[in-house]
């Protein structure tokens, strides 16, 4: 049997049930065994005196049974009875039980035990007178020489005695109590001792479990409990010493990593400046190309146009068409080349940023793709408080929205898609919002996030903005884009 109430006992309980337990069991034990053991005596002295008495009256009552003295019968009971508390009663009878004479205690008692003697005498050898009549049957005959003229009965109760040795009975159960209190007190005492030591360990571990290794615990104590208290000073000395050495490892990784973050930190500083110098090298290089193409490549086909356009008059003056319609196809291609011109010059260098602005370059880009691209419908908004945006921010935010609306073109089978331009609330950013209803991407993986998606986190790295993409699969995606208006100023 598991004794499951003694698990939740803490310490103290523990110590006092030590303590207060085996003197109370032996307590109980030994004052248990004295009334057993007195009990018992009682009875069977009791019993023996029964005997005895019942054999004495059986002796001393023969005259008077034979003589039929009655009076001396009843004197001798009276003095027997007043002399012995523990008879109850006592009767002579007759060889026919017949009472003669009997005296009782007025008190009854319920236990009570019964001695029957009967009272002999020895037969003469002539003829006895004070022999009953022949063939009277209450005469009984013991064997030839012994004759039984009567009956003593002695009833006797140990219950007198065991009360007059109740006394003696307490008094032994009060020193075995007293014995029994002196050791639970001796016991609790100790007991007392052992909880505080055991206290002290306990706040020493609860020390230990907080953190603060410096405890104090008497090492110098003997036997098992000196070795636990050494024990955990040794423990704590370690775990202490550990504890030292790991701060001190936790310290020097700090510091390298704080070193390798401000190495990061600087080298995607540098990275930026890095990519905002290639994108400005870039840009400075298609404004160079385009211009040249403009002035001279341009300029020149202008001239080869305009001279096949002489060609075709002078030719048709003189009423050479074969001349003339060759002159006309090296217009009609020199017109061609003029076009396919302007269009490498606007996609490398718009135009329409110098004069309309972002907002407008934005607007006539999306307006562009919506005729190209019939199969989606392409819209544009603006906020009205847009200002005139710096010309270093506008070409990334322009070739941010550029990126964007070639991957939806590209990727998202969308069938509508919208670009929104506008301010933040405190007027410091520029905002853009790309969106479409197509079917969307995880960003999170690397064969979706292609090189357009590189190239727009770095543009907008490269200026200090931050990029938001959030692309559910199957509700299309939103592209949100913060770029500070100030330079080297991010949100």
């Amino acid at each position: 049997m598991k004794l499951r109430f003694w698990r939740s006992w803490g310490i103290a309980a523990r110590l006092l049930a030590v303590a207060v337990l085996p003197a109370s069991l032996m307590f109980v034990a030994v004052t248990g065994t004295l009334y057993v053991t007195a009990k018992g005596d009682v009875h069977r002295d009791v019993a023996e005196r029964g005997r005895l008495i019942a054999t004495a009256l059986s002796l001393s009552s023969q005259y008077g049974l034979v003589s039929g003295n009655v009076e001396q019968l009843r004197t001798t009971l009276h003095q027997v009875l007043r002399a012995d508390p523990s008879i109850v009663c006592i009767a002579i009878s007759n060889a026919r039980h017949q009472v003669l004479t009997s005296e009782c205690q007025t008190r009854t008692f319920t236990e009570t035990s019964d001695y029957d003697m009967p009272v002999r005498i020895e037969s003469l050898p002539d003829t006895d007178q004070f022999e009953p009549p022949s063939g009277a049957d209450t005469v009984s005959r013991a064997d030839g020489s012994l004759r039984t003229v009567g009956h003593v009965r002695v009833s006797v109760s140990a219950t007198p005695i065991f009360e007059a040795r109740r006394q003696a009975l307490l008094l032994a159960c009060a020193l075995v109590l007293s014995a029994a209190i002196a050791s639970c007190l001796i016991g609790m005492w100790l007991a007392g001792r052992l909880r505080h030591t055991f206290g002290a360990v306990m706040e020493a571990l609860r020390s230990i479990r907080t953190g603060n290794f410096d405890v104090r615990l008497d090492g110098a104590r003997p036997g098992e409990l000196g070795e636990l208290q050494r024990t955990i000073l040794q423990m704590a000395s370690t775990l202490h010493a550990a504890r030292h050495e790991l701060e001190q490892q936790v310290v020097s990784r700090t510091r390298e990593l704080q070193e390798a973050v401000k190495r990061i930190q600087q080298a995607d500083a540098e990275k930026r400046r890095l990519i905002t110098y290639s994108n400005a090298r870039v840009e400075e290089d298609r404004r160079r190309v385009a211009l040249d193409i403009h002035d001279h490549l341009g300029a020149a086909l202008i001239s080869v146009r305009l001279e096949a356009a002489a060609l075709v008059a002078k030719a048709q003056a003189n009423g050479d068409e074969d001349t003339a319609k060759g002159a006309r196809r090296i217009a009609e291609t020199a017109e061609s080349l003029y076009a396919s011109t302007r269009d490498i010059v606007k996609s490398l260098r718009p135009e329409v940023i110098d004069t309309l602005g972002l907002a407008g370059a934005v607007e006539e880009m999306v307006r562009s793709h919506d005729k190209v691209h019939p199969h989606c419908q392409f819209t544009f908004s603006e906020d009205l408080a847009l200002t005139e945006v710096p010309s270093e921010l506008a070409m990334p935010a322009y070739r941010l929205v550029q990126e964007a609306l070639n991957n939806i073109v590209k990727h998202a089978d969308a069938t509508e898609a919208s670009v929104h331009l506008g301010l933040s609330r405190d007027k410091q950013q520029l905002c853009i919002e790309i969106q479409d209803n197509g079917r969307g991407f995880d960003t999170s993986t690397s064969n979706q996030s292609g090189l357009g998606l590189i190239g727009m986190r770095e543009r907008v790295a490269a200026v200090g903005g931050e990029l938001c993409i959030s692309s559910p699969r199957g509700q299309g995606t939103t592209i949100y884009v913060t770029l500070p208006l100030t330079p080297g100023k991010s949100s």
